[in-house]
């Protein structure tokens, strides 16, 4: 398990790592706002809800004999919209802030995009962040939707946000490639004069370039802390030559953890079907840097080209036993407290300040989710008080 171990509480006076945690997404939705206040009492500094209609596990696979979820949890595709969820949770809590982790211009146009930001950052009182992404095909292509050029509309989709916030209510006009503005308004000004940041998923040459241009943070999915530098190291590369200050860009990542006080049963974990499965996002690329073929040939992009309902049971477990531990490995922040802990300092030196502690562990052994929660506490404090 790489990364050192964080022991001690001492400040050593590097800088600040925010942790944030994801939020609840399925019935009954009191519970998620439970989940919401707890995470602000415990001192977590941000919550994310993802923006999916489908899950990343095919229906095919979710069977008692694959994960006892199944005996509770009817399928894997159950998710509250984050637009309510956000706005509902927002009058609950007081400090924490309430991230979309992320959504995409395809399902949600650009003009209703800035205004349900500026709507929930009013609810909230400043504490919204839009987080933003190319989009994934499971969540656009079986709904009827068109994937075509996702990056460019992104861009143009940032374009029309912006100039919408800053027209100060005055009618826009904008021709672009996938959408036109034509005397189009957006009179609600913003909470206390200040815009929503936002945040964009970027891996891509073109994505990391984006967000050095437009975006107000980073969040990518786990990486190790060389390719970290380096891809942020784009980005700040952008924000220069985009006339701003890359320091403004607050580096963040959205990282799935297996967590146990026991280093064994988290090994033991990293082989769990569920678990694996989540591999499957990654693109053929990450395979073959490791010396193995790519679940789903040389050419697969992960999340770009992967839907999970698709498939059926044979054709999914046959990609999933293709997922070496060396790419759970690669793809998970997983051990100890400790362990984690060190893993998110090696990422910390590589410039990272906001991590988004994704627990899987749930996925691999559901007796162990409570511990695990607790566990995930540990890291938050070694973390916040070990940077």
């Amino acid at each position: 398990m790489s990364g050192r171990a964080i022991a001690g509480h001492e400040n050593t006076g590097r800088p600040r790592i925010e942790v944030g945690a994801p939020g609840g997404i399925m019935p009954p939705f009191e519970k998620v706002v439970q989940q919401a206040q707890r995470a602000e009492a415990k001192g977590y500094d941000a919550i994310w809800w993802p923006c999916h209609l489908m899950g990343w596990h095919p229906q095919a696979i979710w069977k008692p004999e694959i994960t006892p979820l199944a005996a509770t949890q009817p399928n894997a595709d159950i998710y509250f919209d984050p637009v309510a969820t956000i706005a509902a949770v927002g009058m609950r809590t007081t400090r924490i802030r309430l991230g979309i982790g992320v959504t995409d211009v395809i399902r949600r146009h650009p003009a209703m995009l800035a205004q349900a930001a500026l709507t929930l950052d009013h609810i909230t009182r400043g504490r919204v962040i839009l987080g933003l992404g190319s989009g994934e095909r499971l969540n656009i292509t079986p709904y009827g939707l068109d994937f075509d050029q996702p990056v460019s509309r992104l861009e143009e989709g940032l374009v029309i946000i912006r100039r919408l916030w800053e027209s100060g209510g005055r009618p826009v006009d904008f021709e672009g490639r996938f959408w036109r503005l034509e005397r189009a308004v957006l009179g609600l000004p913003p909470y206390e004069g200040r815009y929503p940041p936002i945040w964009i998923a970027a891996h891509g040459p073109r994505m990391l370039r984006l967000t050095g241009c437009y975006a107000d943070g980073w969040l990518p999915t786990k990486m190790s802390p060389s390719e970290y530098r380096e891809k942020l190291a784009h980005i700040r590369q952008a924000a220069r030559e985009a006339g701003r200050d890359p320091e403004t860009i607050t580096p963040g990542m959205l990282a799935y953890v297996l967590v146990d006080e026991d280093r064994a049963a988290v090994s033991r974990m990293m082989d769990a079907i569920l678990v694996r499965a989540l591999c499957l996002l990654l693109p053929a690329e990450v395979f073959t840097r490791f010396g193995y073929d790519p679940p789903f040939g040389l050419k697969a992009s992960g999340f770009h080209d992967y839907i999970p309902a698709r498939f059926g049971y044979e054709e999914a477990m046959s990609a999933i036993r293709k997922v070496p531990r060396e790419i759970v490995a690669y793809f998970t922040l997983h051990g100890t407290p400790e362990e984690i802990a060190g893993q998110i300092h090696d990422l910390a030196e590589a410039g990272l300040r906001h991590i988004v502690l994704w627990n899987i562990t749930p996925f691999a052994d559901p007796a162990r989710a409570r511990a695990s929660f607790h566990a995930l506490d540990r890291v938050r404090d070694l973390v916040s008080e070990g940077t």
